[in-house]
């Protein structure tokens, strides 16, 4: 009987995990920028990559990194350490973006917060 629950639940576990692999790879980008496009990053699974604004001969400089996700009931928060400032991208419906509800909170080593609104939109 052991034997019968033990294979059960291994079945069940392996099931699982095929099904979580295949969520986790069909997550489009989310590509994301302040309002006067002082910030811009691109947003795919547990990465956030910044992208400079500054365009030097028709390319840009991206720094990729890794995040802490917090999911909530429709969106998330991320949070990014980049150069000793902490970055929280707060996106309130991850299914229809809004620039209202949707911010990039940027905390210094020094304790100051700035807060800029972001537009987002899925990359196919």
């Amino acid at each position: 009987m052991r034997e019968k629950n033990k294979k059960k639940l291994i079945s069940i576990f392996i099931i699982s995990l095929f099904f979580s692999m295949g969520v986790h790879a069909s997550l489009k980008p989310i590509a994301c920028e302040t309002n006067f496009g002082e910030k811009s990053f691109t947003i795919q699974g547990e990465t956030v990559a910044f992208h400079d604004t500054q365009k030097i001969k028709g390319r840009s400089i991206s720094s990729i990194l890794d995040s802490k996700t917090r999911n909530s009931h429709k969106g998330f928060n991320k949070t990014v350490y980049q150069d000793g400032y902490k970055h929280l991208i707060h996106i309130e419906n991850k299914n229809s973006f809004n620039s209202t509800d949707d911010f990039l909170a940027i905390t210094s080593p020094k304790g100051h917060k700035m807060t800029f609104p972001i537009n987002c939109n899925q990359l196919d």
